[in-house]
């Protein structure tokens, strides 16, 4: 019998990917949570504290990812105790648990601690980026290849060489405008929402740069800095990878 491929028992995951995933469960018939094809066991998220209330029994608290934000609650005992000192608004930690969507959508923290080195962060965006891409394409089938174009033909050689004017015309190739400005920054934030929809890792700056031609590297290099200033986009698993709230 051959041996089956065990899932994964900690799934790293983002905060929008659980954002996402509730708003497709909201709208499912069955209202079951799912991630890339399957319902989730013990989830995995690293961010930073933005809200600490600390009671007898539990902590509430807020984190962010640069994803989202999303309310977090962790249940504690006596012996738990030691383990949140140091912890509070401003420190960033990695926890696991599950996502709980009554009374309102939030991580059951199991366990938290904080995070050690700031690679921490960097490293479990890339792990949500790689394992979003495995499970996916283990879940995708073969699609049947598209008949190939066929080649335009080449025009016919006149007598004297010369081609016809109207022939000119039509081979021109149409003048691409130049974006500038506040119109470069929202073809920017249009084109990272199409084509990065469902990529946790982003647009690299090549591609986003190469798609908004002729406009140079360098505008629309300063487009990005002026929307990850203004909160519109931010940086993923590098600083040359961007996605947009």
């Amino acid at each position: 019998k051959p041996r089956q491929e065990e899932k994964h028992t900690v799934l790293p995951v983002s905060i929008r990917l659980l954002e996402t995933a509730a708003a497709r469960a909201a709208e499912s018939d069955s209202g079951s949570l799912c991630i890339h094809g399957s319902e989730p066991g013990m989830l995995l998220i690293v961010a930073v504290v933005e809200a600490w209330v600390q009671q007898s029994m539990s902590v509430e608290f807020r984190i962010n990812d640069g994803t989202g934000r999303l309310k977090a609650r962790y249940y504690i005992t006596d012996r738990q105790l030691k383990d949140l000192e140091g912890l509070g608004a401003g420190q960033y930690v990695s926890l696991f648990g599950n996502v709980r969507t009554a009374p309102e959508l939030h991580f059951a923290a199991a366990g938290l601690r904080p995070v050690r080195t700031a690679d921490e962060v960097s490293y479990h965006m890339i792990e949500v980026a790689h394992t979003a891409m495995k499970l996916q394409n283990g879940n995708v089938t073969a699609q049947p290849k598209s008949p190939k174009t066929p080649e335009p033909k080449k025009l016919e050689s006149q007598s004297n060489g010369v081609i016809p004017a109207s022939s000119a015309v039509e081979l021109q190739t149409p003048v691409k405008t130049v974006l500038e400005g506040a119109a470069l920054r929202t073809a920017v934030v249009d084109f990272l929402k199409t084509e990065g929809d469902g990529r946790p890792e982003g647009l690299e700056f090549d591609v986003i740069s190469a798609r908004l031609q002729p406009a140079t590297s360098a505008c629309v290099r300063e487009a990005l800095e002026h929307l990850v200033d203004a909160g519109d986009v931010f940086t993923t698993i590098d600083d040359v990878h961007y996605s947009c709230v």
